[in-house]
């Protein structure tokens, strides 16, 4: 083999490998670029916001124990990472005397430290369901470390026998202690012998 062909054979060998190169370059930017086009939709980032979650779960625990568990239809974490802003919420928590307690809600915010929750405002109905009494209210805020819960507006409390509507509302659940503050209207049915009857 002359020189001049071998020169041939390796310059056409440099020109193949030269186009195999670029023609990866240009497909590996590309699929990158398709990709973080798909992962841009799929996030939907909110201005302010380090994290937007569809089908947020967050499960609290204490050792090996449960303490409750937070899902919401949607999540959006600050650039601080010191609040949550939830949509579409529900939590569900067993208390110590090993019965559930649940509450919904359409908006919630959350102040954060780190993975502790130091306060959740409630907002657009709150709907608390806790040892056969349904509470419901406009807003409120809780404060776990404290186990307050405080409403200002229209409060409900429908038991079994009974239903009471009031201003205000202070609770502490844990401690199973509620307190409507003013207005209060109540009914109360007394079952004799099998029949329910209002007072």
């Amino acid at each position: 083999m002359s020189p001049r062909f071998i020169a041939k054979a390796l310059a056409g060998i440099g020109i193949g490998a030269l186009l195999v190169v670029i023609v990866s370059a240009v497909w590996v930017v590309d699929n990158r670029d398709h990709q973080q086009r798909l992962l841009a939709r799929a996030v939907k980032l909110v201005p302010g916001t380090l994290l937007d979650a569809h089908n947020f779960h967050w499960t609290q625990m204490k050792g090996d124990q449960e303490q409750w568990q937070l899902r919401a239809k949607e999540a959006a974490y600050s650039n601080d990472r010191t609040s949550a802003r939830l949509s579409g919420a529900a939590l569900s928590m067993k208390l110590d005397d090993g019965k559930e307690m649940s509450a919904r809600a359409q908006q919630v915010l959350l102040k954060l430290q780190g993975n502790h929750v130091l306060r959740a405002d409630f907002s657009g109905g709150l709907v608390l369901n806790y040892k056969g009494m349904v509470i419901s209210t406009d807003k409120a805020t809780f404060f776990p470390d404290r186990d307050d819960l405080q409403a200002a507006g229209l409060v409900t409390i429908d038991g079994p026998q009974f239903s009471v509507r009031g201003v205000g509302l202070e609770a502490h659940p844990r401690a199973q202690t509620f307190t409507l503050k003013a207005q209060t209207d109540t009914q109360v049915t007394i079952k004799q012998n099998g029949a329910a009857q209002s007072s």
